[in-house]
């Protein structure tokens, strides 16, 4: 992919998981905060809330689309300030780093579903 091409993608990324956030972090503050008591949130409102399939993608989208969207604008910054030199390395951590943060959150769900 060329420099052009990879801001453009890059771009893209940080706008439309952008607006997905913004639908997304409304539905779960709505549900956490508005519809059900904030009183009432604890660890079996979220066991139930998780027995369903549509809060666990939810909850995975909401995930996967913040560490997007936050990889992407580092991604972008580092593309602006870091020398060409350094960009590599910088890269292959935000990679690495929101590769392993997708994978524990992912983990979280998963056992959390099983509970």
């Amino acid at each position: 992919m060329t420099g052009t091409r990879r801001a453009v993608a890059g771009y893209l990324v940080v706008r439309v998981t952008g607006v997905l956030l913004a639908v997304l972090v409304t539905g779960h503050f709505a549900v956490t905060h508005i519809v059900d008591d904030v009183a009432e949130t604890d660890a079996s409102f979220v066991a139930v809330r998780w027995s369903s399939a549509l809060w666990l993608v939810w909850d995975a989208l909401l995930l996967a689309c913040a560490l997007a969207h936050g990889a992407s604008g580092v991604w972008i910054a580092v593309d602006d300030y870091a020398t060409p030199r350094r960009r590599r390395p910088w890269r292959a951590l935000l990679v690495a780093l929101t590769t392993v943060l997708f994978g524990l959150g992912a983990v979280v769900l998963v056992v959390g579903a099983l509970r």
